[in-house]
């Protein structure tokens, strides 16, 4: 498989919508209009919970390198597993689930156990929350604050809609339904390519600079993985400049062992190998502890040498320290 060929760490997604099951038990509600067309027209949560589980569990034994009924050829298990995708997206755009917050928590809750019955060591992500718009986080908080024991890993989606994909008020949104305790994922991320009201749309410049503030303040926030949309998004997404600067970002500090506030505008980044990053911007200086030379990465490319008394980012930037 390609995926396998590329290297590539894969989070399944679980669609568990059938039609000769959702016929069983709603064959007389009305169909609709999904947002993907590989999806059928109904999409309730399973009838048959026992077929459902059975048949998780085969695919989770599929993909999990035990060795025992594996996918022949299998060299990268997969061991992360969301269920379902945006399931309060319900109209508008189209439907990826039909039903109320609670018949959701149902699913993923037998989700969960079957899941982790056949795999211990698999991760469970939520079905990505479409935002934080008042909508989506009706539809999720019943699901979170009865939803202790049924995931690992809160995730939280942003298409254009925040500059740091909603990471603060995830956060804060998690630590009030009762799961402080629990990391996030984003796994859609797009930086917004629309113009702010009065605005012009952003350039690729502009939108070069708002990726690495924005990347670099969802995971001070607290998202321990960003999936960048980018090139991805049908529409073209905001360009090379943009993709740029976001890989920038991933070569610099993608192994990070902490990332943390420093200012309002900067944010530093520890590194395994004693070294520390900072992310500057806005004029953000360094903190005094750190003298002598220091290396510069402007979010453009452009690489440089500086002082560290005295610097001041008048663009976005990544500082490497050395111990």
């Amino acid at each position: 498989m390609r995926w396998q060929a590329d290297r590539l760490a894969v989070v399944g997604t679980i669609w568990p919508f059938v039609d000769w099951d959702q016929a069983t038990c709603h064959g007389s509600d009305p169909e609709i209009q999904p947002v993907l067309w590989e999806l059928p027209t109904k999409l309730f949560a399973p009838c048959d919970d026992a077929a459902f589980v059975a048949w998780l569990a085969d695919v989770v034994e599929r993909y999990d390198g035990d060795g025992i009924d594996d996918m022949p050829g299998l060299a990268y298990p997969i061991r992360h597993w969301e269920v379902a995708n945006e399931p309060a997206m319900q109209g508008g755009h189209g439907h990826f689930f039909q039903g109320t917050s609670l018949d959701y928590l149902a699913m993923l809750r037998l989700a969960f156990d079957a899941i982790t019955a056949a795999d211990p060591a698999a991760v469970i992500l939520t079905g990505g929350q479409a935002g934080m718009q008042v909508e989506f986080a009706n539809f999720w908080r019943p699901v979170l604050e009865s939803g202790t024991g049924a995931f690992h890993i809160g995730n939280i989606h942003s298409i254009g809609s925040d500059r740091s994909f909603f990471s603060n008020d995830y956060r804060g949104f998690l630590d009030e339904s009762g799961h402080a305790d629990k990391t996030f994922w984003i796994t859609e991320a797009l930086v917004p390519t629309m113009p702010e009201p009065g605005q012009r749309p952003p350039g690729a410049d502009e939108l070069a600079r708002i990726t690495l503030t924005g990347f670099a303040t969802a995971l001070a926030d607290g998202a321990s993985r960003v999936f960048n949309v980018g090139p991805h998004d049908p529409t073209g997404g905001p360009g090379p400049e943009s993709d740029e600067a976001f890989e920038l970002l991933a070569r610099t500090v993608s192994n990070f062992d902490s990332a943390s506030w420093v200012t309002g505008t900067s944010v530093r980044f520890d590194m395994p190998d004693g070294r520390s990053v900072y992310a500057l911007w806005d004029d953000a200086g360094l903190p005094a502890s750190v003298t002598g030379t220091v290396e510069t990465l402007l979010y453009d490319g452009t690489t440089g040498n500086a002082a560290a008394a005295g610097l001041s980012a008048d663009a976005p930037m990544l500082v490497t320290v050395r111990p």
